[in-house]
């Protein structure tokens, strides 16, 4: 009976360390985003929720951040054809993506292999 008890304190104990550890996690939000087709680059948070998107050019490799609204929008100084491209990452309000926003990461965020973690983002 005992040794029931101490297994089954132990099987919780190991659950709420899990749970803690997920806490302040989120997935990302690029689904909520619209981008504009022609013109300068941009796009519009179309969720309830707000975004924080990070958004940069392969060309000068800056990162400029923008949190979005509810029907939020970004518009960057990049047009559409103009550039060598670029990255961006859209996290809930207050999150930021767990793998920098960098060239080096450029296959793992283009794949959308991120997730949000609590924190503000560093731009």
């Amino acid at each position: 009976m005992i040794r029931a008890l101490v297994c089954g304190l132990a099987l919780l104990l190991v659950a709420a360390t899990g749970a803690a550890a997920q806490e302040g996690t989120s997935a990302h939000m690029e689904g909520c985003l619209v981008w504009s087709g022609k013109g300068a680059v941009g796009t519009r948070n179309e969720c309830s929720r707000p975004i924080t998107l990070m958004f940069m050019t392969f060309d000068d490799r800056q990162i400029t951040t923008a949190d979005l609204p509810p029907g939020g929008r970004f518009v960057s100084d990049t047009e559409w054809g103009q550039s060598g491209g670029f990255l961006f990452t859209a996290c809930p309000a207050g999150y930021r993506p767990n793998v920098p926003l960098s060239v080096e990461n450029k296959e793992a965020i283009g794949l959308s292999l991120y997730n949000c973690v609590g924190g503000k983002p560093n731009s």
